[in-house]
């Protein structure tokens, strides 16, 4: 029995023989998994970059041409998707710095003076040294000065004076001019205006603007607390003194009505009604006297701004746009 045993039972060399496939198995999974951590499939692999093909049929000059047509018919924010588009497919060209120059002036021309600040910035930034990185500094303080930011384009105009006092320096004491006469600083205008040089385009204008600009100080003007005198002691006749007159005849009626209608209340002995009829009185007495305050100030604001704008239409003048061809390489 035990013989049968031991014949059913395979030797130790047998059992050996029989655990070798898997060891086998064992190597051959971890050759794989190295192999696989060292080796990276084709869809893992990053991409490389495929490199920008401009359109199909359409050359460089082909969308400077179209870009600078939506110019001229006034599409300005379709010239700059072009414009852009430029810059994208052809970003070493050489008229890059015009390109984007020109992106500064079509949103100027939108009334985007925010966007085209910014791009003027990046203009004078990045070609510092180019006629287009020059003209950018000076539409900088055109873009300020149409936003009202009247003393930053101050400090440009000035920075622009000590760096390019030559070539730049008569517009930009020119402009310079603009600030103070728009802050109603007449004295200082007209003194800045004495600093363009004789040799300049702009020095017949500056002359005349300088003179006039001190006419800035001898405007007519009404006196704000004269004017609240005069209709606090008789209603309506602060708005006559502005040269309000339909103000003044209405201002003095409604008080006078009040008034005579309270004083009879009163004799008559109702003195509910008085009350009620002294209580609008004097809401309209105050309103008498604030208006004849206020209309005073919109009387100097309005005198102030014709002057301002009689020699805008006459003197004033934006920096020049471009010294080349759109179509041309600028170094």
């Amino acid at each position: 029995m035990i013989s049968s045993l031991s014949a059913l039972i395979p030797p130790r060399a047998a059992i050996s023989h029989l655990h070798r496939p898997w060891q086998f198995q064992l190597i051959g999974i971890f050759s794989v998994f190295v192999l696989l951590q060292n080796t990276m499939p084709l869809w893992a692999q990053p991409s490389l970059p495929s490199p920008i093909v401009p359109p199909v049929g359409l050359s460089a000059e082909q969308l400077l041409a179209f870009a600078e047509q939506l110019m001229g018919e006034g599409e300005y924010f379709r010239a700059i998707t072009e414009y852009r588009r430029f810059l994208f497919y052809y970003p070493d060209d050489a008229r890059g710095a015009m390109v984007l120059f020109r992106i500064g002036l079509a949103f100027y021309q939108g009334r985007s003076y925010g966007e085209a600040l910014q791009t003027f910035r990046e203009v004078a930034q990045r070609y510092p040294t180019t006629v287009y990185g020059r003209q950018a500094r000076l539409w900088q303080g055109e873009s300020l000065l149409r936003q009202a930011q009247y003393e930053t384009a101050e400090q440009v105009y000035t920075e622009i004076i000590e760096r390019d006092p030559e070539a730049s320096g008569p517009f930009a004491h020119y402009q310079r001019g603009w600030t103070f006469l728009y802050r109603r600083k007449w004295q200082e205008a007209a003194a800045e205006f004495q600093h363009v040089s004789p040799e300049s385009p702009l020095y017949a204008a500056a002359q005349r603007l300088g003179t006039e600009a001190l006419d800035g100080a001898q405007l007519p003007r009404k006196s704000p607390a004269l004017a609240g005198i005069l209709s606090g002691l008789l209603p309506g006749s602060g708005q006559l003194y502005n040269g309000r007159r339909g103000d003044a005849l209405l201002a003095f009626l409604l008080n006078g009505l009040f008034i005579v209608g309270t004083v009879e209340a009163i004799e008559g002995g109702e003195l509910a009604i008085a009350g009620i009829l002294s209580f609008f009185e004097v809401g309209w007495y105050a309103g008498n006297v604030y208006g004849a305050v206020n209309g005073a100030h919109k009387h100097n604001r309005h005198v102030t701004e014709t002057f301002v704008q009689n020699l805008e239409n006459r003197f004033r003048l934006p920096p020049p746009e471009a010294l080349l061809t759109p179509h041309r390489s600028v170094r």
